[in-house]
């Protein structure tokens, strides 16, 4: 099964400052904060500091071990700990700090387009040309534990069955994982974390 992974409200979320990003890692690469492309960073990567705060509407205080926002994953020292052998071979691990501690941004490098996995039979579009749904082919995305997609301009991270047991077995805060992969939404009835 592959899951969109989905911030959990019931915790505060994670972002990167704009101009803390573009003052540590000049105007090249200064769009980091905004731009959600599956590219590599840690070669020019200085520790940004980083922020939390509740999404809009939520009265959330805890701190996740896990926050996924705008097509990275933030890890606590817990979750990096317990998914790092697991996310290594798909993206890059970029230390960060915030207030109250030390942990990393898990910058998704993978996508579904070069496993060309993007199933054909379930991307449909409306009468417009917009994308209505998509789904993945599964047997294609066995060595990508955890991948984006060109198709929801890389916002969204998709991961394996492996992931999801993984957070569950570390009791890992802070996400949900729901298998409607093409709602960027998800649900309330989503597995949460």
């Amino acid at each position: 099964m592959i899951y969109r992974i989905h911030h959990n409200e019931a915790y505060l979320m994670h972002s990167v400052p704009p101009v803390e990003a573009m003052t540590k890692l000049g105007e090249q690469h200064g769009t980091f904060a905004f731009n959600a492309e599956p590219k590599p960073y840690l070669a020019v990567w200085q520790t940004l500091r980083i922020d939390f705060s509740p999404c809009t509407g939520s009265k959330a205080k805890a701190m996740p071990d896990i926050s996924e926002n705008f097509g990275r994953l933030f890890l606590s020292e817990k979750a990096y700990s317990a998914l790092k052998d697991l996310l290594s071979a798909s993206g890059e691990f970029l230390p960060v700090t915030y207030e109250g501690g030390e942990g990393y941004l898990f910058n998704p490098l993978i996508t579904a387009e070069q496993c060309d996995a993007v199933d054909p039979k379930l991307t449909t579009h409306d009468q417009h040309g917009n994308l209505e749904h998509f789904g993945f082919m599964q047997e294609k995305l066995k060595d990508a534990p955890i991948f984006k997609t060109e198709l929801d301009t890389y916002k969204g991270i998709f991961c394996s069955e492996e992931v999801k047991q993984a957070c569950e077995d570390a009791g890992l805060t802070g996400v949900t994982f729901h298998p409607d992969v093409s709602n960027p939404i998800g649900e309330g009835y989503g597995s949460e974390q």
